[in-house]
C-alpha cells in the first residue's frame, strides 16, 4: 500500500528543481584596493588580512577582545613587529566636567509652577491637570522635583518657591 505523505511530497515538485545561485557571493580578493599610502606600503599580500593588521598594530576583529592569544601577540612571539604610526591621535580631554545645565529651563519652570501651587505634595501635583499639563506621573514629578532642588545656584535658572521644604 502506498503512503499518502510520500506521494504528496512527490507531487509538490520539491525534487529535481534547480536552485537559484547566490549572486551576492564574492571571492576574497588577496590584493585589496588600499588608498592610504602608509598602509599600502606596509601591506604584505602573502599574509592574511588579520596578520597584516596585527603587524600594523591594529585588530582585525575589535569585538573579540578576550581571545586567549591575539594575532598581534602571535606575530610578536615570532619576532615580526613593526607598528606604524597611522594617525596622530591627540590625548583625550578630561571627561569629569560637570554639566552646566543638567535640567532644561522648561522643566525648571514647569516644576517651579507645580511647587508654587502645591508645595511638595506630589500626589496633588499629579492629580491637578491644569498645572500638570504634561500629565507626568507622581514618580516622574518626584524625580523632577528632587533634581530641581539639588541644582546649584549657577545651574538653577528659576527660583525655588517659598512653600517648598528642602
Amino acid at each position: 500500500m502506498k503512503k499518502k505523505a510520500k506521494d504528496k511530497k512527490r507531487r509538490a515538485g520539491r525534487y529535481g528543481k534547480t536552485k537559484l545561485k547566490n549572486k551576492n557571493f564574492r571571492r576574497w580578493n588577496p590584493n585589496p584596493k588600499i588608498s592610504d599610502p602608509i598602509v599600502k606600503k606596509n601591506w604584505d599580500p602573502s599574509k592574511s588580512p588579520a596578520a597584516n593588521l596585527a603587524i600594523m598594530g591594529l585588530q582585525s576583529e575589535p569585538g573579540k577582545m578576550h581571545q586567549t592569544q591575539s594575532a598581534a601577540e602571535q606575530i610578536a612571539s615570532k619576532g615580526v613587529t613593526k607598528s606604524i604610526e597611522l594617525f596622530d591621535i591627540p590625548d583625550s580631554d578630561q571627561l569629569n566636567e560637570p554639566k552646566k545645565h543638567p535640567m532644561p529651563t522648561g522643566d525648571q519652570q514647569y516644576i517651579a509652577k507645580c511647587f508654587a501651587k502645591h508645595g511638595d505634595n506630589y500626589k496633588r501635583m499629579f492629580m491637578d491637570i491644569k498645572t500638570n499639563e504634561m500629565q507626568y506621573t507622581e514618580t516622574q514629578l518626584r524625580k523632577m522635583g528632587s533634581r530641581f532642588i539639588l541644582l546649584d545656584a549657577e545651574q538653577r535658572e528659576v527660583n525655588i518657591p517659598e512653600n517648598v521644604q528642602h
